[in-house]
Formats: structure tokens, C-alpha cells, sequence
């Protein structure tokens, strides 16, 4: 295997830090007013966020898979690949609900059940860890993911481009509400793996 091939899962991984950067500065710099018109500039700059979005979830579809198929799963990978995720959707979770609530349909208290999840499962993980269990991503883990992602991006392109459609309100306001509860949801599934027993060493 050539060593180029070995480190691009990584390689992969790494990028989406960029890609996050890029997406949390633009969303920073984009100004919503009360009344949801939005200056030609500020579209643009939402444009460019979805991009960067969508590009930074296809690199999470791509890197962990490769890896495992390429045989190089590394520590790095494992570690740093849900440090960005959360840059990307507590990033994203926070500055959109810094534009008015009416226009994204996202409030802080929304935001506090997705920082108060990912702050637990950090915790978890962290306990399961140190105790010699295996916390690995799970399928709550990844549709959670999901659904934060789509809202995030369904309410980007609310924004830029489909506020007088009366669809898209019904699409953004669902996304928003089905990725807030499974938030919740998802950080409960973790709890019962805490009473796993601990595998016992072979000597």
C-alpha cells in the first residue's frame, strides 16, 4: 500500500477542520435582520457555508469507512473525527440562533439540549474509556448526526433562499423539532452501556 493511500483517511479527517472553520467564520459574518432581507452579499456568504457544509459531511462519510477498509483505523481518526463534528453542529446550532428565532425556528434553549448532550456523551465516553470499555459510535450516534446536519443545512437555505415559501417554513420547523428530540433521545440510548460489565483481563 502505497503511503499516500495510508494517511488519506486522515488527510480526510483533517480537511474537515478547514471546512468547519470556513463554514462557522461565514456564518459569523452573515447578518440576518428582523425582517429576513437579506443583502446579495450576505446570500452568498450563506451559499458558501452550505457548501462548505455538505463538503465537510461527505468527508465524515468518507474517512471512517476508508480507513477501516484501507486497514489504517488510527487513534487520531478516532479521536479527532467527533471534535470537529461537534465544531460543525454546535458551531452551527449556535450561530444560527443568533439570527432571529423566527426566521431559523432555532432558540437557545434548543441549543442548550444540543451542547448538554454532546457535553455528556463526552463524559461518558470518557468514564467508559478509563474503565477499558469500548464506546464506539453507535446507530443513535450517526442518525443524530444526521438529522442535526439536515436541519442545520435546511435552515441555511431557508434563509438565503425559500422564506416566502410556505413548504420550506413546514420543512424547517420539522427538521429543527425532530433534530432537537432525538438529540435528547440519543444521549439516553448511551446511558445503559455504562452498566456493561467490565471486560475482564487474560493473563
Amino acid at each position: 500500500m502505497s503511503p499516500l493511500l495510508r494517511i488519506l483517511p486522515n488527510l480526510l479527517t483533517g480537511s474537515r477542520l478547514f471546512f468547519a472553520a470556513g463554514f462557522v467564520i461565514l456564518l459569523y459574518l452573515t447578518n440576518v435582520p428582523p425582517d429576513g432581507i437579506l443583502a446579495p452579499s450576505d446570500v452568498v456568504k450563506l451559499d458558501w457555508a452550505f457548501v462548505l457544509f455538505v463538503v465537510a459531511g461527505i468527508t465524515d462519510m468518507l474517512d471512517g469507512p476508508l480507513a477501516r477498509r484501507l486497514g489504517v483505523t488510527s487513534q487520531f481518526g478516532r479521536s479527532f473525527d467527533p471534535f470537529v463534528d461537534k465544531i460543525l453542529v454546535a458551531g452551527g446550532f449556535i450561530l444560527l440562533a443568533l439570527f432571529p428565532a423566527d426566521i431559523t425556528a432555532i432558540h437557545w434553549w434548543m441549543v442548550g439540549v444540543v451542547l448538554a448532550r454532546e457535553v455528556l456523551v463526552t463524559i461518558l465516553r470518557a468514564i467508559s474509556e478509563s474503565q477499558g470499555r469500548d464506546f464506539a459510535a453507535t446507530w443513535a450516534g450517526k442518525l443524530k448526526m444526521f438529522l442535526q446536519s439536515f436541519a442545520i443545512g435546511t435552515v441555511i437555505m431557508y434563509i438565503a433562499h425559500f422564506q416566502d415559501q410556505t413548504w420550506a417554513i413546514f420543512l424547517r420547523n420539522l427538521s429543527v423539532w425532530i433534530a432537537v428530540i432525538f438529540t435528547a433521545v440519543s444521549a439516553l440510548i448511551y446511558l445503559p452501556r455504562l452498566k456493561r460489565p467490565r471486560p475482564t483481563s487474560r493473563k
